[in-house]
């Protein structure tokens, strides 16, 4: 066997690792960020499917995939091979089985009856669903894994987010593209209900997802040696019923630490605003604000190129002071740019008038988009890298690694988010009267789902912003768990010895954490 010290040339990691470490992403993004943006529009605007009963399957998937996370998580924590370590076998197994799945997603054939439409969707959503946990949960954690340098660790979050938000961008640009207008019963319809665009944009993100994944795999892969010796320094929990009964348990317990429930619950409330946006804010902008099909892409681009615009300066704050205050201002400048929304909505009338007289005006209804994406743009790198600061400190503890299950609970929380508000989103647009199916609503329906998409966004923002303002996490204490598990990996320290004492001085249990 390696030891540590064998291995140790392979810790750095290079700048074409962080660099394939995003290209990875983005390659799943494009899959699931295009399936989060034009699902809903998709199932119930082009194909007809009713929008409460579209929410619900949809919700259906989001629940599953939240609950899958935690337990991927503890399997790949658990998992000791010799050729693939802990991650790489199942970030190879979850490239392919997502893209069969999307592809089957978008193929939605459009004489079904609505019971075959929804049978089909519950079954390729949830599949998909099974496939990118099974991808991006161990992706997340190795991205926690191959650096133990505070800002390194920031610094491949914010790269792997600047692709991540790419991922969101990109279809909302090129879909413009793939959205050809077509005759329907001998009259010419806008290319947002053209089926045949999803279908064919699946195709394209499918093959990119493939591509960019097997090159993120392949470049990673020589820490697999060094990640594979650290572990075997740690016991394996064998995985069966039990355990995973288990895990959920660990989640009952890490939420009584007052760091994880902040993070994890505020990223759950913040990343409902994100759903509600992308969800409803297709509707909106078609409907409500009467945009064409390149003045609507055109607003939303400004949010996503924003959200990558503000990369740099959540990586300045983050070192100049620390990530929580960085994460307060960027929710700060996100609540700023919703009220902004809020009054757009209101003066709505001036707006339309405004790009009826001259399309080019649109560039004043993108400002309150732009503020809320530079804002948000926050919530795509530092709560990852917070929660693998938790997991530092715990395991100088304990001396026991948990990182692909606290990012898995991280994502059951952001799931579990999206679940109730697509479940709720869909339930509203029914209460107001949405027509499924139809290429105009009556005024009442476009001034409710404008109501909707405003309020929410505001709710979801403050409410955020308000818990993570409880995480009481600080850099010295990170530091000080760093300096601790590097003694315990070079063998100066017993791991399971000294492990509680490592943090008494510098990092004291927080109000309601566990001992």
């Amino acid at each position: 066997m390696k030891s540590v010290a064998a291995v140790k040339q392979k810790k750095s990691v290079t700048g074409m690792q962080k660099f394939t470490l995003g290209l990875g992403d983005l390659g799943y993004s494009l899959v699931v960020n295009t399936f989060s943006s034009y699902i809903l529009f998709f199932g119930s605007t082009v194909m007809g499917v009713p929008s409460g009963i579209m929410g619900f399957v949809i919700a259906c998937g989001i629940v599953w995939d939240a609950f899958t996370d935690p337990v991927m998580g503890f399997i790949s924590d658990n998992t000791r091979s010799k050729l693939f370590g802990r991650r790489h076998q199942y970030i190879l197994i979850g490239i392919f089985g997502m893209v069969v799945c999307n592809v089957m997603l978008w193929s939605l054939p459009e004489d079904f009856t609505t019971g075959q439409m929804v049978a089909w969707l519950v079954c390729f959503i949830i599949g998909m669903r099974t496939f990118t946990t099974m991808f991006q949960t161990p992706v997340s954690a190795l991205s926690l894994d191959i650096s133990s340098d505070y800002n390194e660790r920031s610094g491949i979050q914010i790269v792997k987010s600047v692709f991540t938000i790419l991922g969101l961008l990109l279809p909302t640009l090129i879909m413009a593209v793939f959205q050809v207008d077509f005759y329907r019963d001998g009259v010419l319809v806008d290319g947002r209900f053209n089926p045949d665009a999803y279908r064919n944009f699946g195709y394209v993100s499918s093959a990119c997802c493939v591509l960019f994944g097997i090159i993120m795999f392949i470049s990673t892969y020589s820490h697999v040696p060094r990640l594979r010796a650290l572990a075997e320094k740690e016991p394996a929990v064998k995985v069966n019923a039990k355990a995973v009964k288990k895990i959920f348990a660990n989640l009952i317990g890490a939420l009584k630490d007052n760091n994880f429930r902040a993070i994890t619950i505020g990223y759950m409330v913040s990343m409902v605003s994100a759903s509600i946006l992308i969800a409803v804010g297709f509707n909106v902008f078609t409907f409500t604000f009467e945009t064409t099909k390149i003045q609507m892409y055109a607003i939303m681009a400004g949010l996503f190129i924003m959200t990558i615009v503000g990369q740099p300066l959540w990586m300045y704050l983050s070192k100049k002071y620390d990530k929580k205050k960085a994460l307060l201002i960027g929710q700060t400048i996100s609540l700023i740019g919703c009220f902004m929304l809020l009054l757009m909505f209101l003066l709505r009338d001036f707006f339309i008038d405004l790009i009826h007289r001259n399309g080019i005006y649109v560039v004043f209804m993108m400002p309150p988009l732009m503020v809320a994406g530079l804002g948000t743009g926050v919530l795509y790198s530092l709560p990852v890298a917070l929660i693998g600061d938790t997991v530092l400190i715990e395991k100088a503890r304990t001396g026991e690694d948990k990182t692909a299950t606290y990012t898995g609970f991280l994502t059951l929380g952001n799931k579990s988010g999206q679940a109730i508000s697509s479940a709720v989103l869909g339930a509203m647009l029914e209460v107001v009267g949405f027509q499924e199916g139809s290429t105009t609503q009556t005024p009442e329906v476009c001034a409710g789902i404008g109501w909707i998409m405003c309020i929410g966004v505001i709710l979801a923002v403050a409410g955020g912003l308000i818990i993570f303002s409880r995480c009481r996490m600080t850099r010295q204490q990170v530091q000080d768990a760093m300096d601790k598990i590097n003694a315990m990996e070079t063998g100066t320290v017993d791991a399971s010895a000294e492990a509680a004492a490592a943090l008494a001085v510098s990092a004291p249990v927080a109000e309601g954490e566990v001992e």
